[in-house]
């Protein structure tokens, strides 16, 4: 087994990864030892007990195991880079070309087929009967309506909904929260202090020091089992509020577009980041992104203007990491019913412009209606520009 792939994979990580490795795969091997041997504890563990660590996977991993396993060994799949890579890709038990910079392939080595084909199916099936899946897919969709919780919350979020679940009663409930793969994946010290941030995130700590700027939002929104399920489901093209008005008219606006499909839901996944990141120029700009690459196809810009409005109306809907789960259209109703001119949140809205992506056009040097005191050639109607 010295020779294996897995031993290779394995052997290239520092003993400090081997036990992040090991804590994620449930893998009931003695740590105190030294590296040499932890990896061959390790392999032996994936060789033997495949049934046992697939059982420890993402929903995620376990679908496209399952992807290229019916694809066959060493037979590349076509993807669209993530947001976020899978476990099993880290590890290094898959094989990858990245030398596109548009899409990657995938493959699994026969070494690695060869252990998992056999209990692939059966895996899938039970974290859809057992009811994991519906955990794993409320427990990050909490995350990505928040972007980062403190554990205390996070728990707080889950136990305050146990009801969904059904099928464990309330010890039971926190133990295999507590073992879930989104907790162990997602789960991250800062300043001392334990959080969980969603899996898309790269700086939560810009999180939680961004959120300083508004105070006035308040606590965490309140979202319902359902609506974390939605905001969870599909991962890693998460998306949210489809089915709201705003949502109906973005994939309305996005079909008549000629998106369709794969192409479809990474628009609708794109906005959804984007309008995360509505501090930064790009980010904004990249909101808009489903229009704009369509342009040439818009006939006049009436039906431009328009597409980018629609647009503008779902991510001021959506919930923001920055707002606690608020979102834009809430800033903006605090604002109108707080018409002091010395009110802080009219402040914080002034100097974030882009807290809220849409306002009524004007002309390009005038002042910007938002308030921000630049023109809107070089506020909202940067985009336009």
């Amino acid at each position: 087994m010295r020779d294996s792939l897995i031993i290779s994979a394995l052997g290239s990580f520092h003993k400090v990864d081997l036990e992040d490795i090991r804590h994620f795969f449930g893998a009931d091997v003695p740590s105190h030892v030294r590296k040499s041997e932890l990896v061959e504890r390790l392999g032996a563990f994936i060789v033997e007990k495949p049934s046992e660590w697939l059982g420890n996977m993402l929903e995620r991993d376990l679908r496209l195991l399952l992807t290229l396993v019916e694809a066959g060994p060493e037979v590349p799949v076509r993807l669209e880079y993530p947001d976020y890579p899978t476990v099993i890709e880290t590890v290094g038990l898959l094989g990858t070309d990245v030398s596109d910079q548009d899409f990657k392939e995938i493959w699994i080595p026969k070494e690695v087929y060869d252990i998992v084909a056999p209990h692939i199916h059966e895996a899938i099936s039970r974290g859809e009967r057992d009811g994991s899946f519906e955990m794993e897919r409320a427990a990050l969709g909490y995350l990505n309506l928040y972007g980062v919780l403190t554990v205390d919350e996070f728990y707080g979020k889950m136990l305050e909904y146990n009801d969904w679940a059904g099928r464990w009663d309330m010890e039971l409930f926190t133990t295999k929260l507590a073992g879930s793969p989104v907790f162990k994946l997602c789960r991250i010290d800062l300043g001392g202090e334990p959080y969980v941030s969603a899996p898309g995130i790269y700086d939560p700590g810009n999180i939680l020091s961004g959120r300083n700027d508004f105070p006035d939002m308040g606590g965490l929104r309140q979202f319902s089992p359902v609506e974390a399920i939605e905001a969870g489901t599909g991962s890693p093209e998460f998306s949210f509020g489809l089915q709201t008005p705003e949502g109906k008219r973005l994939v309305e606006m996005l079909l008549n577009l000629g998106y369709s499909g794969h192409d479809l839901v990474l628009e609708e996944h794109d906005i959804w980041m984007n309008s995360q990141m509505v501090w930064g120029d790009d980010a904004t700009e990249e909101i808009f992104g489903s229009v704009s690459d369509k342009q040439d196809d818009i006939e006049t810009f009436e039906d431009y203007n328009e597409c980018m409005e629609i647009v503008a109306a779902y991510a001021n809907s959506l919930p923001k990491w920055l707002l606690r789960g608020h979102s834009s259209n809430e800033a903006n109703c605090l604002k109108v019913i707080l018409q002091s001119e010395d009110d802080p949140l009219l402040d914080m809205i002034r100097k974030n412009p882009y807290m809220s992506l849409y306002v009524p056009p004007v002309q390009m040097d005038e002042p910007c209606p938002c308030g921000s005191g630049l023109s809107y050639r070089l506020c909202h109607g940067k985009s336009l520009n």
